[in-house]
């Protein structure tokens, strides 16, 4: 069952609250309907039937269930929207097959989209339903993508703004989650480079597993730095946490790094121990209080994996 599990549900982690579902609920609600509002404006019966399956759905899925997804974004939205508006009504005028026409439209959006780097899945819809919306799509022309795409997306996006800005921890869009000031891409871009990292270093990871992430490389790098301080706070090392054959050290792999080995305690409880790995220094061993090398020491290290030169 579990394999089962995986392979249509993968392993993705959901740690959203209740709360976050429910805010979601209202939002995807009250943005979807004002969106229909304007589109019902020029579209009607029928054919607003194919426009909310097309896109506007899609995209109040997006806007409020993943507020923070690089693929939520203002850009995303509106961008991926009027490119894929755009493109799929070129492509009616220009391809008499319908067929053909709806699959070159869906093509050349998701080829625009990811040059203009406002890739939004709803966009491909945009650009299928210019091609296939029937007589009173087509009669709109280029119309279609200033009223109704953009202006019933653009109220959603509103909406997302709006419903979101309560809650500080999800504010539409990210940016506005994020208080940090000025600089802050260069203050973690230092935090990541003391861990022995850089974006350059996320970077070149993504190119080699080939991947899209639905996030920031700010935000690649803060999950980064969180598990690592969430690992390291974990490993700390309290007084009474001390034993003889285990290893410590006092941080990241950087000047001044050292790795003690306890090998001893002594009658007036004191710690024996022996440096093994760090930077030459004229003492290699010495004697200490429990209380002393537990403020020394940062964290518990493998022996296995010094041998490894982590």
């Amino acid at each position: 069952m579990q394999r089962l599990r995986r392979l249509f549900a993968g392993d993705f982690i959901d740690t959203t609250s209740h709360r976050d579902k429910f805010v979601a609920l209202v939002g995807g609600v009250a943005g979807l309907y004002l969106s229909l509002e304007v589109a019902a404006s020029v579209v009607e019966g029928g054919a607003l039937a194919g426009l909310v399956l097309a896109s506007l759905g899609a995209t109040a899925v997006l806007l409020f269930a993943v507020p923070h997804g690089a693929l939520s974004q203002p850009w995303n939205v509106l961008g991926g929207h009027a490119v894929s508006a755009l493109v799929g009504v070129a492509v009616h005028d220009l391809v008499p097959h319908p067929l053909l026409a709806a699959a070159l439209a869906v093509g050349l959006a998701i080829w625009a989209m990811h040059y203009l780097r406002c890739i939004h899945p709803p966009g491909g819809a945009t650009a299928l339903f210019a091609v296939v919306g029937g007589t009173q799509v087509e009669a709109l022309g280029y119309g279609y993508v200033l009223h109704p795409v953009l202006s019933s997306v653009a109220v959603m996006t509103l909406v997302a703004v709006i419903v979101n800005f309560p809650f500080h921890w999800r504010r539409y869009p990210a940016s506005l989650s994020r208080p940090e000031p000025p600089g802050d891409h260069a203050a973690v871009n230092s935090a990541l480079e003391r861990g022995g990292l850089s974006f350059e270093d996320l970077e070149f990871a993504m190119r080699e597993l080939n991947l899209y992430l639905d996030m920031t490389e700010d935000d690649m790098a803060r999950l980064y730095l969180l598990a690592r301080r969430h690992h390291e706070e974990a490993d700390q090392v309290g007084a009474d946490d001390i034993r003889i054959g285990e290893c410590y050290s006092n941080g990241p792999v950087g000047p001044g790094w050292l790795v003690r080995k306890v090998i001893g305690l002594s009658d007036d409880d004191r710690v024996i121990y022996r440096e093994i790995c760090g930077p030459p220094t004229a003492e290699t061993g010495g004697a200490t209080s429990r209380e002393d090398f537990a403020r020394w020491a940062h964290h518990r290290v493998d022996p296995a994996r010094l041998g490894n030169g982590e």
